[in-house]
């Protein structure tokens, strides 16, 4: 008679978790996303298969599969990541530089934060985000994950206004709505920052310096600093 338990009365070992086995599965997702990451860029997304992501990584396809369901779950994870600034569910508006941002002390320190949150944000996912929109009309997860992505970002970008309104700083007659739409078209805009660095040389900091402009001329009452 075998004298191996089963697990199932025993909690202790079901709950059993592993820190070193944690890391290890981390590092591979890392890993996984980054090969997909540089094999999107050099070969194109569509012509980039599952098979040629997981030899890249060096895990089995399998694996891959287990991690990542699908491609544009795959692409997804690594635009979600890369907005984000790091792992974990936190969302982007529950993380410092955001808290920090609208914990400024005046009206202009916030814009400028947001402005260089926003140029960090673009320096570091800017071509993933170009990436997931060149290729949502051709595949149907994608185009569900960028419009849940939009109503995320016109989300956040109302929270921005809401903050400026509650300091007094809105200019007359512009609602948050208002407000909100203006800062997705601008500020949220991923074509405009790659036009801008990649095509004219502009720096991430010039970038800043254009977006805290823009919301300074076009959403600021004419002196925030009496706000």
């Amino acid at each position: 008679m075998s004298d191996v338990k089963s697990d199932a009365g025993n909690p202790d070992r079901r709950r059993y978790h592993s820190p070193k086995r944690a890391q290890a599965a981390l590092e591979r997702r890392r890993r996984m996303r980054a090969a997909a990451e540089q094999l999107f860029m050099r070969a194109g997304y569509e012509p980039t298969t599952m098979l040629s992501i997981a030899a890249e990584a060096g895990v089995a396809e399998k694996t891959l599969y287990l991690a990542y369901p699908s491609k544009a779950a795959l692409l997804s994870e690594i635009i979600r990541v890369g907005v984000r600034g790091g792992e974990g569910d936190q969302p982007l508006t529950r993380r410092a530089p955001w808290t920090d941002m609208l914990a400024a002390a005046s009206v202009p320190e916030v814009v400028a934060r947001f402005a260089a949150a926003g140029a960090a944000l673009m320096s570091r996912a800017a071509r993933v985000l170009w990436l997931g929109e060149a290729n949502a009309a051709s595949d149907g997860q994608l185009q569900e994950a960028r419009t849940r992505a939009h109503t995320n970002i016109r989300t956040d970008m109302r929270e921005f206004a809401a903050a400026l309104a509650e300091r007094g700083a809105l200019a007359p007659g512009l609602d948050l709505e208002q407000a909100a739409a203006i800062l997705f078209a601008t500020c949220a805009n991923e074509t405009m920052f790659l036009r801008l660095t990649d095509e004219c040389g502009w720096t991430p900091d010039q970038y800043a310096k254009l977006i805290e402009k823009l919301v300074t001329g076009l959403l600021l009452a004419p002196d925030p600093r009496a706000a």
